[in-house]
């Protein structure tokens, strides 16, 4: 199977490297491209074919090896690894998962607050309350929606192959990573980590700046963010902003207090037990890998975004631009925060009952 693996990733490797040769036009890197938040932004395509075709023959040189130098293999699929993090992948990743997570945020929010109102839940009332007064705001009229969604449609169709190959790159970083993984992983006992509830709060606490930033888009005050078109940090966004970019932002940060919520479950009784009022299974426990499985996907999309931050930071007009950027996307520290944290829960969840707890039958008192 790793063999298997490895052939595949190599072969694609080869596949993009020649696919960039052959049409110069399909290039996505270099200085011409407009997406900056990547180290991939000073590789020329020369360059770019270059590095790929070497890593596309080590891929195979290493195919050969599994068998024979696992302990070898291992070593070179986390170089190649470590090769595709930080010099092809980039930020491209999470700023697509950010609006795609818009839809899901509707849906969820929608959801929650019907499923709460029939249950007489406070927080649904409330819920409720903001969202007819988003109604008379005019933040969600049909002309606004259209307007949004031509808004998403239009930077799709812009950036939309850019994103695409940011997420071939992510893909061999996480196929090599995983064939690295597997060369030197081998079992460790499921003690419960006392760290875990320290590195979850923490782990939460980065999604919170970029909440409040977008959120603020309703009010008069609207903060701003990263401005790819001029590749400066805008502290605050000119209040005359349309009802369509508002609403745009407001959702985002709804994804991102999502983010925030759902860290935090895993370290609360609702992750560990569906709530009472949750339709169909309230009470019942929540199975391991629906946590953990998502919280993964984030932990794999933070790490790779991570230097395509640094390099967005690194090319942002001054040094307070550099601050702003990565305090408001922390990648650097959020995904190996969000692995621990994962880590922790997955140990708690999966330990055996305290010895303490355990009382042997031939020592129990008599009846």
């Amino acid at each position: 199977m790793r063999r298997l693996s490895a052939s595949v990733v190599s072969l694609v490797t080869l596949a993009v490297a020649a696919l960039w040769w052959f049409v110069p036009g399909g290039y996505p890197y270099g200085a011409a491209s407009r997406v900056t938040v990547g180290f991939n932004h000073w590789i020329e395509r020369d360059v770019g074919v270059g590095l790929l075709v070497a890593s596309g023959v080590l891929g195979v040189l290493l195919t050969l090896g599994i068998r024979s130098r696992p302990k070898l293999v291992g070593v070179g699929a986390a170089a190649q690894s470590v090769f595709f993090l930080l010099v092809m992948s980039d930020a491209s990743v999470l700023s697509s998962i950010g609006y795609l997570l818009v839809p899901v945020v509707f849906l969820a929010v929608g959801a929650l607050v019907v499923v709460g109102c029939v249950r007489r839940r406070p927080v649904a009332y409330v819920t409720a309350v903001l969202l007819l007064t988003g109604l008379v705001l005019g933040l969600t009229t049909t002309d606004v929606i259209s307007r949004y969604l031509t808004n998403l449609a239009v930077g799709f169709g812009v950036y939309g192959g850019r994103i695409a190959w940011s997420w071939v790159m992510a893909a061999i970083t996480v196929g090599w990573a995983w064939l690295a993984y597997g060369s030197f992983t081998h079992e460790r006992g499921t003690a419960n980590p006392r760290w875990g509830k320290t590195v979850t709060i923490l782990t939460a606490c980065c999604g919170v700046p970029y909440a409040l930033a977008r959120l603020s888009w309703v009010t008069p005050w609207p903060l701003g963010g990263y401005d790819p078109r001029t590749g400066h940090i805008e502290f605050l966004v000119s209040a005359n902003i349309d009802a369509a970019t508002r609403l745009q932002g407001f959702t985002i940060g709804m994804g991102s207090v999502l983010s925030v919520v759902l860290t935090l479950g895993l370290i609360s009784r609702w992750g560990e037990v569906f709530p009472r009022w949750v339709p169909r299974v309230g009470g019942r426990p929540v199975p391991v890998v629906l946590a953990v499985g998502p919280g993964l996907f984030a932990t794999v999309v933070l790490c790779v975004s991570a230097p395509g931050v640094l390099a967005g930071a690194v090319q942002s007009g001054s040094a307070l631009d550099g601050v702003l950027f990565v305090l408001l996307f922390p990648c650097p520290v959020w995904g190996p925060l969000m692995g621990a944290a994962l880590l922790a829960y997955s140990r708690r969840r999966s330990a055996p009952p305290r010895e303490s707890a355990r009382v042997p039958a031939k020592i129990r008192p008599s009846s």
